[in-house]
């Protein structure tokens, strides 16, 4: 099992070993950011260029109790963490439907329905369909269609944030990689923050940062 803190020490590590630089200067917060973001570009790119094979470890569920809900419109609303963007079209979305994991929602978007042809469906069908708006601060919100009763989905995905899903213990939960992507990860960033290590310290964005603590005292 990988945990999130496994990652941050092997790249601490190759960067106190290999470099003899100082990555203290570089706090767990900031090293875990950088994480989330890079393991969010690798697996886009990896499924970009591999078609839409997704490995299982990569892979988050959500069990997701209804907010609100539109009767005007036949939509309920869930809370739900922001997804990984593949393509401009793709999404990290793997599964969005009942709360048993096994029966899946049809996707408004993938079949080009529009608000007004969704309504004209809803008449004559009884089919459930669902889509997906994005909010602020990697925050989502699912939209289910033709079942206003419906109180509680399950949601899988690869979100961009994973110690943002709800229950996720960061401590003890495997972070959402497989070997081949931890290893990819602690190279990217630790590229990135040698990048960063060539800049004066003062102009680094950690707790070392000189500049700010001066500001402070003024």
């Amino acid at each position: 099992m990988i945990l999130l803190k496994d990652i941050v020490d092997e790249i601490r590590k190759d960067l106190s070993a290999g470099l003899g630089n100082d990555e203290s200067r570089f706090d767990d917060e900031y090293l875990e950011n950088k994480i989330h973001s890079a393991r969010g570009i690798i697996i886009s790119n990896y499924i970009s260029k591999n078609g839409r094979f997704i490995n299982d470890s990569w892979v988050q569920t959500v069990d997701s109790n209804f907010v609100d809900r539109d009767k005007e419109c036949g939509a309920v609303y869930f809370d739900c963490p922001s997804p990984i963007t593949v393509t401009g079209h793709e999404d990290g979305f793997v599964y969005v439907g009942h709360a048993n994991g096994i029966k899946v929602f049809n996707r408004a978007r993938k079949n080009g329905f529009t608000t007004l042809t969704m309504h004209s469906l809803f008449r004559s069908g009884n089919d459930i369909y669902w889509d997906w708006k994005q909010l602020e601060q990697n925050k989502a919100k699912i939209i289910v269609y033709n079942n206003l009763k419906i109180e509680k989905i399950q949601i899988r995905g690869m979100f961009n944030v994973p110690t943002d899903v709800p229950g996720y213990r960061v401590d003890t939960d495997a972070y959402p990689v497989d070997a081949v992507i931890k290893k990819e990860i602690v190279e990217m960033v630790g590229l990135d923050v040698v990048r960063l290590m060539r800049v004066a310290p003062d102009y680094i964005p950690d707790s070392q940062d000189k500049n700010n603590q001066q500001m402070v005292g003024r």
